[in-house]
């Protein structure tokens, strides 16, 4: 086959058809040409050149094709000797920048979007810039060249220039003829199956920065690599024993998986696909990309480049089985996943060009789509070698490509000389050195003295100030000072002093302040106890802290596991006791208990010099003035009440006391606030929330109020703002590290999504690490560690736990820091985000899973504010995930839909539990342990109500296969009920009741209480979905345009139940039935008279908006006679949808169906393969083996058997006599294009004939399987999104 051969046109190879239909999906996106520019420096003889580039064009085949549906509406391509892409001269030299003037026109040009059904496929241009300078500019569509046909081409020209005519190019007959003979090769099923085992657990492919459609432009970033960087390659290349390209890939490899942050990665590695077979020397496009599963490096470098180069190998030997083929094989399509992240691509055939006399370089342009980021190399590594690096502009800056360049090129360096991958530093030495030293400069000067010395520098300041407010009292310093004093002698008198403990479990109240201020004074450390928790805890905690003595009320000494209890009546009022030393900087102020991961409490000791940090901060950087009345309401027990406490105190501002369970009323809390003038509170975000959502909250005027203890969400600061006038303040730290080590100032004009938890305080480290211990980058995911002077002691009598989370600095010689568990990031600007804890990354099912993506999918969802999702294991071998969510919005039917959108299928929860109190812990956090177990049998909804209610939500429950009752709202088909599941139901409703409702009346209200309506007053006959009209999902009036789908020969439009359902969002369905179905109605006399009665049916149902209808099979032929109806009358037409539907002319040779091939009908309808099953010869046969697959078709009682028969001879009969006429306007027809091999003339384009406008899709099922669950995963997407655009267009209509 040669040039002129193609002029017949001909099908797309594998390779072009998923550009193509690429292409169509986004027609104006000019991302899938492809342009390079050859910058000409010299004496270019340009008729000569002008001369080799023609020929070349000539001999480049694919350069000249031209594409268009044809008659089955499938893409063929033919070549166009008027398409070839002659050399044409352009003079800008009189321009005043010609090398700027060239660049724009190629850039316009580059830019412009091609349609190859219609635009040449490429273009060269040849610009004169004056000066002996020129520009040689190339551009073709993808479909007709990849990276390796551009390089044959520019290799062919620079050779006819030279002289060396040599062979011509070969013809694209071979490429065709071999894509021909791979697709019908057992070895394509053969790497198939290998590819699918290869993926097998594999996550699931995710860009860098996430992930976008490709923009128009791809942000490009080229170096040239110095000699130094290539002779590093070639030798680790000779010492490895393995190609250079291999190893650089490896090596660009692990760097993405190391910036990812996760375990494993799956990236895309573009394959040439030329090797041993006739596209060798062919321009064209044959590369595919195939999928690279990178997991974490370990070992040596050599190891770990070898093993990736293995893949590599193994990879190439099944490389011609199509990516975009395996991704439908792996099902993700459908659900919308990515096969794979980030592209590494070595392109090693690039070599320096040979243009006689003259100099010149090649600047790659474009290169086709780029929806993340492509990090490639190009150049043969002997003599050139280029980093280029291309990213989508609406994902990366030019600053975020610049860094990766010069990190990229620093990681690879350095592994080419390590001996341990996993030492390899990702962050450059300058990244090192900013994360670690210049976004930690908090060197601050911090007086060497204790929080004692402050609370008395407060308390001599003004002795007749208000010190504390409680309730109507008030205590002056004066008061505190001495009633503290007299306290902390009365302690000292029982040896209490530095190194001693002593335990406070009083309620809040004036007495709390004044012991525990006494106890600071005595020189001892204070340990909050909180008497709401068990006997059996609280003894632990006193058998570990072993305090000198308990400041307690005397009723509760028995609780105090015989440690002595110094009652508040037993305090003394005064004392004329001689002063004692102050403690010294390094001794403990105090130790708070918090739960381990084992269960058992460990107690965490926090010294004077700490806290004394992070209270001369505060007061500092907020400005906290005797002035201000601060709000104490945090338990004791919770290190924020450390500030709340104190702060005021040494500020000679007021403390204002909340009673003892205040800070669980918003109201009360919204009371104090107005009553005290309060300019300084705090509050846990989730306690924040519940605060704003009271009424009281509204209009509330404070100068500042702080949140910690949880990720304060982006939504929640924006609500606060709106509601109240205060700054706000995120603040965050660990209770090992002295209440909070970093601020964010989260003002009304903070658009932070999510919200830092900001830069380190005083004297204070943050650092983010890999698991090696080393500096991450900007934006990279890692470990938090703190480090500083608030750092604690360590935990008390635990010296195997501080060892474990206390770790020496491996950046500070004899310094600390502390493992936090916290899973961070740092910003460009020096903040610090939270991500989640390290324990909320979770493997179900052997698959990765971020729970906070998860979350954060739902939060997107209207009024979806506090969200969790846990993986809970109730029983053993049965691990799930659970999301909590507001009871008002755990709609699990919506939910899940939401999520089907965002996340794989996987990580889509199994439950979801609504929550009207979100539990939490005395210290006011979410208490996830007490979250309820979600039931595996329980719907939240209402409770049946009535006696009969109650037996049929038991009826419900055992049809399926549940142990309790079900919710009476709850749909019966959203909670996994199918057609068999139904029967039984109804059977059992039948044999209770003894009344036959049908299953048209459960399709039509499947709930419940529906039913139960129903069931007290049957209906005068049953429902068998017989009907004319049958509602299949949702029929709320006020909701979307509804669509009608027309039934099938059988007369059933029971199959359209799976497509219905998946609509988004749900809208109203209807199923049209054939008049057949009922013995009593007599036979339609023509397609006509039957499409005139359906549109009666369908204006009753729906008097004005455009109509939205969808047949399969004979149903799509009595959509198209229906929207002519439609017209004529004067009504609208919306989408016309054929599901593998032809013309009538397609079957008038047809025979007429006897009963038998009638029933047969009903195999189709249930999406089985009637072809496939010639044994099923008896209605017998045909209904057992409907049942055996569960179908409710094999159920069907004798007088739907019959209207069955009759609805398809009588139908078949009118198909065979109907005359098409015209529908003016589109068409849209799907094709079952795994089926039609007897029958090849069934093609979309048979349409044609019978409409204005024929648009034609094809997916890969037989006709029998596209309303299908797994064909509905790829239709509905599509159909719902077209069908928006109508809802859309009509909502625009209304408001105008």
């Amino acid at each position: 086959m040669n040039a002129a051969a193609l002029a017949t046109p001909v099908a797309l190879t594998e390779a072009q058809a998923g550009l193509w239909f690429a292409q169509r999906l986004a027609p104006d996106n000019p991302s899938f040409n492809t342009a390079h520019a050859v910058w000409i420096d010299g004496p270019l003889d340009v008729a000569a050149f002008v001369a080799a580039a023609d020929q070349a064009a000539r001999e480049a085949e694919a350069f000249a094709l031209r594409f268009a549906e044809g008659a089955d509406g499938q893409p063929l391509q033919w070549h166009d000797p008027a398409h070839v892409p002659l050399l044409s001269v352009r003079d800008v030299s009189t321009e005043a920048d010609p090398a700027a003037a060239a660049r724009n026109l190629m850039h316009a040009d580059r830019l412009s979007p091609v349609d190859p059904a219609r635009d040449r496929i490429s273009q060269q241009v040849l610009f004169d810039l004056g000066g002996l300078r020129w520009v040689w500019y190339l551009r073709v569509h993808h479909l007709a060249a990849d990276g390796y046909g551009m390089a044959l081409f520019t290799d062919r020209v620079c050779a006819l220039y030279a002289g060396r005519t040599g062979e011509s190019l070969p013809g694209l007959a071979g490429v065709l003829a071999d894509d021909a003979a791979f697709r019908a090769d057992p070895r394509r099923v053969q790497a198939g199956q290998w590819w699918r085992e290869h993926m097998q657990g594999a996550p699931a492919g995710a860009g860098l920065a996430g992930t976008l459609a490709a923009s128009d432009d791809a942000l490009r970033w080229v170096q040239p690599l110095d000699a130094a960087f290539r002779e590093l390659l070639l030798q680790a290349s000779v010492r490895w024993l393995q190609p250079w390209p291999d190893v650089l890939v490896a090596l660009a490899a692990e760097y993405l998986r190391r910036m990812s942050g996760a375990d494993e990665v799956v990236l895309g590695v573009p394959y040439m696909g030329r090797l041993g077979n006739a596209s060798a020397r062919v321009p064209a496009m044959v590369m595919n990309v195939l999928p690279l599963r990178v997991a974490a490096g370990e070992g040596s470098v050599e190891a770990f480049a070898r093993g990736l180069g293995r893949q590599l190998s193994q990879g190439r030997r099944h490389g011609r089985y199509r990516g975009e083929q395996l991704r439908r094989d792996l099902g993700l399509v459908g659900t919308q996943q990515r096969l794979h992240g980030p592209l590494v691509n070595v392109q090693p055939f690039y070599r320096p060009l040979a243009l006689t006399d003259v100099q010149a370089t090649l600047e790659v342009l474009c290169t086709g789509p780029v929806d993340d980021l492509a990090l490639g190399f190009r150049g043969d590594g002997q003599h050139l070698l280029d980093l280029e690096i291309e990213a989508n502009p609406a994902l990366y800056s030019r600053e975020d490509v610049e860094a990766h360049a010069v990190r990229l090129l620093h990681f690879v360096s350095a592994a080419l000389q390590a001996n341990d991958i996993e030492t390899v530093p990702l962050a450059t030495p300058m990244e090192a050195q900013q994360v670690l030293q210049g976004f930690n400069a908090t060197a601050h000067a911090l007086p060497e003295t204790t929080l004692v010395e402050l609370l008395q520098q407060g308390m001599d300041r003004d002795p007749h100030t208000p010190a504390l407010v409680f309730g109507d009292a008030t205590l002056d310093y004066a008061t505190l000072e001495a009633r503290s004093f007299a306290l902390a002698a009365q302690l000292r008198a029982m040896d209490v002093g530095p190194g001693s403990v002593v335990a406070v479990a009083l309620p809040r109240s004036l007495e709390l302040v004044i012991a525990l201020v006494a106890v600071l004074r005595a020189g001892a450390a204070y340990l909050p106890l909180d008497l709401a928790h068990p006997d059996e805890r609280l003894a632990r905690i006193l058998a570990s802290a072993q305090p000198v003595c308990v400041l307690a009320a005397s009723e509760v000494s028995a609780r105090m596991a015989g440690v002595p209890v110094l009652a508040p009546e037993q305090w003394a009022a005064l004392s004329f006791a001689a002063s004692w030393a102050d403690p010294a900087p390094s001794d403990a102020a105090y130790v708070i208990y918090t739960s381990g991961s084992t269960g058992e409490p460990k107690g965490v000791v926090i010294e004077h010099r700490a806290i004394v940090n992070r209270l001369l901060w505060m007061r500092e950087h907020y400005g906290i003035r005797a002035d201000d009345r601060v709000l104490q309401k945090t338990p004791a027990t919770f290190d924020v009440s450390v500030w709340e406490f104190f702060l005021p105190l040494l500020c000679g501002a007021t403390l204002v006391i909340a009673g003892p369970d205040a800070h669980r009323d918003p109201t009360e809390l919204a009371r104090l606030i107005r009553g005290h003038g309060i300019t300084t509170a705090h509050f846990v975000p989730s306690m924040l929330d519940a605060f704003l959502a009271a009424p009281a909250s509204e209009g509330l005027q404070q100068r500042r109020v702080f949140t910690s203890g949880e990720a304060l969400d982006a939504a929640l600061r924006d609500r606060f703002h709106a509601r109240m006038h205060a700054e706000l303040h995120n603040l965050y730290g660990p209770t090992e590290a002295a209440v909070d080590v970093s601020y964010w100032p989260a003002s009304a004009q903070d658009r932070s999504r999510p919200v830092p938890i900001g830069f380190p305080v005083w004297n204070t480290r943050l650092y983010v690490l890999d698991a090696r211990m080393q500096p991450v980058p900007v934006g990279v995911a890692g470990d938090l560690y703190l480090g500083g002077v608030q750092l604690a002691r360590g935990y008390l009598g635990r010296e195997d736990l501080t060892a474990e989370r206390f770790l020496a600095d491996p950046f500070l010689a004899g310094e600390r820091i502390y493992r936090t568990g916290d899973i961070a990031r740092w910003r460009s600007d020096g903040a610090v985000e939270y991500l989640g804890r390290s324990d909320h990354q979770v493997k179900l099912r052997g698959l990765r899973i971020e729970l906070g993506e998860i979350e954060a999918a739902l939060r997107e969802l209207p009024g979806m504010e506090r969200v969790e999702v846990l993986l809970r294991q109730d029983a053993p071998g049965d691990a799930r995930l659970v999301a909590y969510v507001p009871t008002a919005l755990a709609d699990a039917v919506m939910l899940r839909s939401h999520l089907a959108t965002r996340v794989p299928d996987y990580m889509v929860p199994s439950a979801f539990v609504g929550v009207d109190h979100w539990p939490v812990t005395a210290n006011g956090k979410l208490d996830r342990n007490a979250l309820p177990k979600p039931s595996q049998h329980e719907v939240a909804g209402l409770a049946p109500r009535t006696p009969l209610e109650q037996k049929l939500a038991s009826l419900f429950a055992q049809a399926l296969g549940r142990e309790a009752p079900v919710a009476v709202d709850a749909d019966f088909f959203s909670l996994g009920g199918d057609s068999l599941s139904a029967v039984h139901l109804l059977l059992a409703i039948e044999q209770r009741w003894r009344c036959d409702l049908g299953l048209g009346a459960l399709f039509a209200q499947p709930t419940v209480a529906a039913l139960a309506v129903r069931i007290a007053e049957p209906p005068a006959l049953a429902d068998h979905a017989l009907g004319p009209v049958i509602a299949l999902a949702a029929t709320d009036a006020a909701g979307p345009t509804p669509l009608f789908v027309l039934h099938p020969a059988g007369g059933i439009a029971w199959n359209y139940r799976t497509l219905a359902r998946a609509l988004q969002p749900a809208r109203p369905v209807y199923g049209l039935q054939s008049p057949a179905l009922d013995a009593r109605q007599p036979l339609p006399s023509s397609i006509e008279a039957m499409a005139s009665d359906y549109v009666q049916r369908v204006v009753a149902l729906q008097p004005k908006g455009p109509v939205h209808l969808l047949g399969w099979s004979v149903g799509g032929i009595l959509a198209q006679a229906m929207a002519v109806r439609l017209h004529e009358i004067g009504r609208e037409v919306g989408e016309l949808v054929l599901l593998d539907a032809y013309p009538s002319e397609c079957w008038r040779a047809e025979p007429e169906p006897d009963a038998i091939a009638a029933l047969r009908a009903l195999l189709a309808i249930a999406g089985h393969d009637p072809d496939a099953h010639p044994e099923l010869d008896s209605q017998e046969r045909i209904l057992a083996f409907l049942r055996r697959g569960g179908s409710a078709l094999g159920s069907l009682p004798d007088v739907v058997l019959d209207g069955v028969v009759r609805a398809v001879t009588g139908t078949n009969r009118l198909i065979r006599e109907h005359i098409h006429r015209p529908f003016d306007g589109t068409l849209v027809h799907v094709r079952a294009g795994r089926d039609h091999q007897a029958r090849p003339q069934l093609q979309s384009a048979l349409w044609r004939a019978h409409a204005r406008r024929v648009q034609s899709l094809e997916l890969p099922f037989l006709h029998a399987e596209l309303t299908g669950r797994d064909a509905v995963a790829q239709l509905a997407p599509w159909l719902s999104a077209r069908l928006r655009q109508w809802d859309e267009q009509q909502e625009i209509a209304t408001c105008s």
